[in-house]
């Protein structure tokens, strides 16, 4: 009966693990992912929001408030212009960076997520825009089995639901 059992517990984690991997040739050699233009997945591209990169950070901020095993770990302002003499550079935006994390639940691996918040000009000051660029990276392992993906997805779909809650 015990046999039974055991074989029966493993073919449920089989099964599990076989259910996680989304790319085969990737995720058991690669320990990182990109939100680029260039990805085939519209979910792992990065987006625009119709909001200052300031208001973005904050939206950020609300959703891993939300999120269990997600934490804000950093945050900085970085300058765009380095030259003053131009008196636009004093007052247009500059871009942001977050460091988030994400523990596992199971084994508590840690995943860092890096964002770019930067400004979009636009001719109207009126309507700010921001693009969200990230990059998720394991601490440890060779392979991620798809969990770095799959932070971008959660953290844009947690992105782009915060928008739309501040829009209504």
């Amino acid at each position: 009966m015990l046999g039974y059992v055991a074989i029966g517990v493993g073919a449920a984690m089989a099964g599990r693990l076989f259910w996680m991997v989304d790319d085969w040739g990737r995720d058991w050699t690669t320990n990182h992912a990109r939100l680029s233009m260039t990805n085939s997945d519209p979910a792992l591209q990065p987006i625009e929001v119709d909001a200052s990169s300031a208001a973005v950070e904050d939206m950020i901020r609300k959703w891993v408030d939300h999120q269990s095993g997600w934490a804000v770990m950093s945050q900085t302002e970085n300058e765009q212009h380095e030259s003053k003499q131009d008196e636009r550079a004093d007052s247009e935006p500059s871009m942001r960076r977050m460091h988030l994390t994400r523990t596992t639940p199971v084994f508590r691996f840690v995943d860092d997520i890096h964002l770019e918040l930067t400004p979009i000009t636009s001719d109207s000051p009126d309507s700010p825009r921001t693009r969200i660029d990230a990059e998720s990276r394991s601490r440890v392992g060779k392979g991620d089995l798809g969990q770095n993906p799959r932070n971008l997805k959660a953290l844009r779909a947690g992105i782009i639901e915060q928008t739309k809650k501040s829009v209504e």
